[in-house]
């Protein structure tokens, strides 16, 4: 009840880009337990993957609509039933930037955890601004 009251608390626009990630997600999610990985990038290629300086966006128009759907992605990605939610995030974000014809880069990295164990991550980067975070200490393997 409390996560309905919450969800009625934020504004109209905050509310549709969140179902529109929420949406996005699901249908991503599906997507990869489908589809062969290899075809991820062509399918959710950017015809520019280009991301610019912080300096160059924050403060800009655009910012507050990439600031809303990076809010919108993570709200969306705390009730997403999938197990990658980083990859699904970044893959729904990617889409979301695409259809405001907003530049965004993915990128796909590995790092050690405390284990010793290899771990994957996706992140996705929009005109300077994480939309979902790198985690740092992540290298960097792959980006489209």
């Amino acid at each position: 009840m409390s996560r309905l009251k919450r969800f009625l608390e934020v504004s109209g626009p905050e509310r549709r880009l969140f179902l529109e990630a929420l949406i996005l997600h699901m249908w991503i999610g599906l997507l990869l337990k489908a589809v062969p990985f290899r075809w991820i990038p062509r399918l959710f290629s950017s015809p520019q993957s280009a991301v610019h300086s912080r300096q160059s966006i924050v403060g800009s128009p655009q910012s507050a609509v990439i600031e809303m759907i990076r809010d919108a992605i993570k709200r969306a990605s705390g009730v997403s039933p999938w197990k990658n939610k980083c990859l699904v995030s970044s893959l729904a974000g990617r889409c979301m930037l695409r259809r405001r014809s907003i530049n965004s880069q993915i990128s796909l990295g590995m790092a050690r955890d405390t284990d010793g164990k290899m771990t994957a991550h996706a992140w996705l980067l929009a005109e300077g601004l994480e939309i979902v975070p790198s985690g740092e200490r992540f290298h960097e393997l792959y980006k489209f």
